[in-house]
């Protein structure tokens, strides 16, 4: 039994992975403007990678804990993890999650006494691979077994929250719609800026066609390169601007060689400026196969761009007039690229008062924690003490 005063509540933020994704811009989105005065934060992930927000986010006093290091080991992580939630006595659980068997997790901190545990959905379908028909029966079975362990659900759409809980669970007590916020200041759009970025990236008189996210199955930039394949016939000019890094990398240059247009695509990985690179494009494009509600989109649209989104993409995040669903096709993407369009000054103002503003999500997120949060003594529960070692800070 640990007594102490509750200030500051102790709230661990669980990933299965940290990188530079959307889920982690997202988690460095909002913890970046907590009060970590009241709030002690760890970020628990069973595989850390290198990130364009672990400094910033470190610069802040977050704490990293690496589990096993890799996804794979889920009986190590699980271990790890008891032998963490003995060591650390959180108040807080916030799971961040893209599948089912992650919930998990919320099982194990149940057992161990952590009193909120948060379960929330940022995906809405699982990656392609060969032991996908598999996943796909562990996902549906582990979400009916721990939805219920979760004392909230949130998630970033209603296919999100479909996607990762039990129909049971969502029937009995529905889902909290928490916004996939960003800065919108910061994206607001900036014209010398722009001038700026084109020239430093050799893009004066280009037609720049932008994507933004992890070179992956899941975000389909192969499809891109057969749109740009078409879009030049229209507009020679035309350039495809890829920021990002991902496993799809080396088969998209070479895709990128054999379709003729090595010269024509930009590959410029991870930024730690985005913004920039949003003020750099013309129009915005997002093929992805499935998503739950992309970051990217919102920050695009608050960048003042035109934005085609794959009819996969929710709806939720069309803010801007001007943004379009389209049917993954190349012919359609192609012809509506090429289309003459006046790019927007700013969309920074209809983000912010769509709700999409990350102040207004992490002032949400914020006031939970505490709020949850139970006051005066807390006992911890023993789950396994012949468990020994726990994940050491990195």
């Amino acid at each position: 039994m640990r007594c102490e005063d509750r200030s500051p509540v102790r709230v661990c933020c669980l990933c299965e992975s940290w990188a530079s994704g959307g889920i982690e811009s997202f988690l460095c989105n909002v913890l970046m403007r907590l009060d970590i005065g009241s709030l002690e934060v760890d970020v628990v992930v069973a595989q850390l990678d290198d990130s364009v927000f672990t400094d910033k986010l470190r610069s802040r006093g977050v704490r990293f804990y690496e589990l096993s290091g890799n996804m794979r080991r889920v009986g190590d992580n699980h271990r790890r993890f008891r032998a963490l939630l003995r060591e650390r006595h959180y108040d807080v659980l916030h799971l961040n999650a893209y599948q089912g068997l992650s919930l998990a997790y919320l099982r194990i901190a149940k057992e161990a006494g952590v009193p909120v545990r948060i379960a929330h959905s940022h995906n809405t379908a699982l990656r392609k691979s060969a032991t996908r028909p598999i996943k796909l029966v562990i996902h549906s079975w582990a979400r009916e077994r721990y939805t219920k362990d979760a004392t909230a659900l949130w998630a970033c759409s209603k296919d999100a929250a479909a996607f990762l809980f039990s129909a049971h669970e969502l029937d009995k007590r529905g889902f909290q719609f928490i916004p996939n916020g960003i800065d919108t200041d910061r994206f607001r759009f900036d014209p010398a800026a722009r001038e700026t970025v084109r020239h430093e990236l050799s893009l004066d008189g280009k037609y720049v066609i932008g994507n933004v996210g992890r070179l992956c199955y899941q975000k389909n930039q192969s499809f891109l390169l057969d749109v740009l394949a078409e879009a030049v016939k229209g507009r020679p000019e035309s350039v495809l601007l890829l920021a990002g890094e991902g496993e799809d990398k080396p088969m998209l240059e070479e895709k990128a060689r054999r379709l003729g247009l090595e010269d024509k695509v930009l590959f410029t990985g991870a930024s730690k400026h985005i913004e920039r690179l949003y003020w750099a494009m013309d129009v915005f494009v997002l093929s992805s196969r499935f998503e739950g509600l992309p970051v990217t989109a919102v920050e695009a649209q608050a960048a003042g761009l035109r934005c085609l989104l794959s009819d996969t993409i929710t709806e939720e995040c069309a803010i801007l007039n001007s943004t379009e669903h389209l049917l993954l096709d190349t012919a359609v993407w192609a012809e509506t690229i090429t289309k003459a369009y006046e790019r927007m000054t700013d969309g920074a103002d209809a983000v912010r008062e769509a709700g999409f503003d990350i102040a207004q999500a992490a002032e949400q997120i914020s006031a939970f924690y505490k709020k949850t949060a139970p006051s005066g003594e807390k006992k911890h529960v023993d789950i396994g003490a012949s468990e020994k070692g726990q994940a050491p800070a990195v």
